[in-house]
C-alpha cells in the first residue's frame, strides 16, 4: 500500500487504473503504442488476478473463463504462436476479458462496486481535458479506421463517454432514484450526448443515448430487461435483424425516417455488406478467423457493421454461443442483489445491444457494462429500492 500526501493508493486501486488503460488506452502516440499499452496493462491485471485467485472465484466465474478460453483457441488456431503479433492476438483478448470481469469483481468483493466506479470515473476525468483538446484541434473526423483523438476514433470516444456516464450513475444512483433534479440532469446529459454524437457524425452514440432515455422514461420498454432471458434474446435478435435488413428498409415509414436523418445510403451499404459477410463466415463458421482479424476490412474496406456478426467472424459460432451463455449467466440473477445499480448498468448494456444492430459494439466496452452488472450482483448488498429510476 502506498501513502502519499494523505491519499491512500492501494494495490487494488493500481489494478483498476491498469484496467482502465486496458479499456481506454491512449491513441495519440499511434495505434501500435496503444496496443502495447493494453497488452502490458493486461499483464498487470492478470498478475493481480493470480495473486488473489481462489477456487471459489473460479466456481463463481467459470463461464467467463470458458468464453475467454474459446476466444484463445480461435486465435491460436488462426495465428499460431511463432511471432510477437501472433502472441498479442492470441493472448490480448482472453486476458482482457478475464481482467475486465475479474479485477472489478475482486475489488467489489473486498469493498463494493462504488469503488470500481469511482476509480474509473476519476481516470475518465484525467482523460477528459486532453480528449477535449484533440476534439477541438482535429474537429470532426468521419472515419472509423483513423484515431485522431486522445482516446481513438469517434466510436471509441463515444464509448469512453458512455462508460464515464455509467460510472457517474453508479456513484449517484441513490440521487437518481430520489432526486428529481438529478434525474433531470441525466436527461440533459443524454440530450447533450445526442448532440455531441451528431457533431461527430456518430449515429451509434446517438442511438445509445436515445435508448437509455427510452428505458428511463418509457416503462413498457424497460420491462424487456426484467424478463429472465431479456438480455440474452436481445443479443440474439440483434444479430438476426441484419439478415432481414432489406425487408425492413422497404417499409415506407422506416425509409422516410432514414431520409430525414440522411442515413439511407449508409443503411443500403450495410445490406450489401451483410450479404458478402455471410460468404466470409461460411468459410470458417466454427472457430472464426481469430481476434483482430482483418479479413472483413480486406474484402469490404469496412467492418462487420453488426456486433454479433463481428463476434462470429472473429470467434465463430462456438464463440457466439459462449458469449451468449456468459451474458445469460451474468444477468440471470439480476433481481437478487443491488437491483437498482444492476438496472442502471443494464440501460447502458442494452443501449450497446441496440446499437450493435448497426455497429460492432460487442467488444471491450460491452464487457465493461456486463462486468458492472456482474459486480453489482455479486458485491456487498447496499441499501437501495427496486428501480434505478
Amino acid at each position: 500500500m502506498i501513502k502519499k500526501r494523505g491519499v491512500r493508493i492501494t494495490i487494488s486501486t493500481l489494478a483498476l487504473i491498469a484496467l482502465w488503460i486496458v479499456i481506454v488506452p491512449v491513441y495519440s502516440f499511434g495505434y501500435q503504442i496503444a496496443l502495447r499499452m493494453r497488452f502490458f496493462s493486461t499483464i498487470v491485471c492478470v498478475t493481480y488476478i493470480l495473486s488473489h485467485f481462489r477456487l471459489e472465484l473460479l466456481k463463481r466465474t467459470w463461464y467467463i473463463w470458458l468464453y475467454a478460453f474459446v476466444t484463445f483457441v480461435s486465435s491460436i488456431h488462426n495465428y499460431g504462436v511463432w511471432s510477437i503479433s501472433a502472441l498479442m492476438n492470441d493472448f490480448l483478448h482472453p486476458f482482457s476479458v478475464l481482467s475486465i470481469f475479474l479485477v472489478p469483481l475482486i475489488v467489489a468483493d473486498r469493498y463494493d462496486i462504488d469503488k470500481v466506479a469511482k476509480i474509473f470515473f476519476r481516470c475518465g476525468c484525467v482523460y477528459f481535458i486532453p480528449t477535449l483538446a484533440t476534439v477541438i484541434m482535429a474537429g470532426r473526423v468521419d472515419a472509423g479506421w483513423y484515431e485522431p483523438y486522445f482516446v481513438g476514433n469517434k466510436f471509441l470516444l463515444t464509448y469512453y463517454l458512455l462508460t464515464m456516464f455509467c460510472c457517474w450513475g453508479i456513484i449517484h444512483f441513490d440521487e437518481i432514484q430520489s432526486n428529481f433534479r438529478t434525474r433531470t440532469k441525466v436527461i440533459v446529459l443524454c440530450v447533450i450526448g445526442i448532440a455531441f454524437s451528431a457533431y461527430l457524425y456518430c449515429t451509434t452514440g446517438a442511438v445509445c443515448y436515445i435508448t437509455v432515455l427510452f428505458l428511463m422514461l418509457v416503462w413498457p420498454v424497460r420491462k424487456i430487461l426484467e424478463k429472465p432471458f431479456g438480455i440474452t434474446v436481445s443479443i440474439i435478435l440483434s444479430g438476426v435483424l441484419p439478415l432481414s435488413m432489406a425487408a425492413i428498409l422497404s417499409i415506407p415509414r422506416i425509409n422516410t425516417l432514414l431520409l430525414s436523418i440522411n442515413e439511407t445510403a449508409t443503411m443500403n451499404a450495410r445490406v450489401r455488406i451483410y450479404s458478402i459477410l455471410i460468404n466470409i463466415i461460411n468459410k470458417k463458421y466454427w472457430w472464426g478467423y481469430g481476434y483482430n482479424t482483418l479479413i472483413v476490412k480486406k474484402q469490404l474496406y469496412s467492418n462487420a457493421q453488426n456486433g454479433l456478426l463481428h463476434i462470429i467472424v472473429q470467434f465463430g459460432v462456438i464463440g457466439v454461443v459462449a458469449l451468449v451463455f456468459m451474458c445469460f449467466m451474468v444477468t440471470r440473477n439480476r433481481n437478487k442483489k443491488n437491483s437498482a445499480i444492476v438496472e442502471w448498468c443494464e440501460f447502458w448494456l442494452f443501449a450497446l445491444i441496440v446499437a450493435g444492430i448497426i455497429e460492432i459494439t460487442f467488444g471491450v466496452f460491452f464487457y465493461v457494462m456486463l462486468s458492472f452488472i456482474n459486480c453489482a450482483i455479486n458485491a456487498k448488498e447496499v441499501e437501495c429500492t427496486k428501480n434505478a429510476v
